[in-house]
C-alpha cells in the first residue's frame, strides 16, 4: 500500500485559503480599532501641548496659546495647530515654538475660540477643541482656571 503519512498540495492550500478567509474577516474591526487608537492619541497630544503652554506660561512668566487661526501672521499647519509666546507686548508679538502638523490623517479639528491663551498665573482664556474621525469624537477641554481635560464624546461639567 502506499505512503498516508505526508500533507498533499490540496491540504496545504484549503488551509491557506481558510486563513486568508479569517484574515478578511477581521480587517474592518483592526482598521477601525486602528482609528479609534489615531483619535485619542490625537486628543491626549493636544491636552499635553495644552498643560506644556501653561506650564510655560507660568515657569517663564510670559503668555503663552495654542494657536489654531488667525495667529497674527504665523502660518498654521493644515489641520493642526501653534505653541506661541508672547516676546512682546506693544506691539504684541508672538514667537512660534511648536509647530504641530502632524496629525492623523482623516481627522478634523473644530474650536471655539481661534486660540487658548494662558496667562502668567497660568489661568486660560478657555476653548473646547473637537476632533472628530471616522471613528468619533473627542473633546479637549481648557477651562478658564487652566485645567484641561479630553473626554470623549464630552466633558462634563
Amino acid at each position: 500500500m502506499g505512503d498516508d503519512r505526508g500533507i498533499s498540495i490540496i491540504e496545504i492550500l484549503m488551509v491557506l485559503l481558510a486563513l486568508a478567509v479569517m484574515a478578511g474577516m477581521a480587517m474592518p474591526s483592526v482598521f477601525r480599532t486602528l482609528e479609534v487608537y489615531r483619535l485619542r492619541a490625537a486628543a491626549w497630544n493636544l491636552a499635553g501641548d495644552l498643560r506644556l503652554a501653561r506650564q510655560k506660561a507660568v515657569s517663564l512668566q510670559l503668555d503663552h496659546r495654542i494657536c489654531f487661526a488667525n495667529c497674527d501672521g504665523a502660518a498654521v499647519p493644515a489641520g493642526g495647530y501653534l505653541l506661541q509666546r508672547k516676546v512682546s507686548a506693544a506691539p504684541v508679538v508672538w514667537f512660534v515654538d511648536v509647530r504641530r502638523g502632524d496629525l492623523p490623517d482623516g481627522l478634523t479639528l473644530t474650536w471655539s475660540a481661534d486660540a487658548v491663551t494662558y496667562d502668567l498665573k497660568g489661568e486660560a482664556s478657555g476653548s473646547t477643541i473637537t476632533l472628530t474621525n471616522s471613528a468619533g469624537t473627542y473633546d479637549v477641554v481648557a477651562s478658564p482656571s487652566g485645567r484641561v481635560r479630553a473626554c470623549k464624546p464630552t466633558c462634563p461639567l
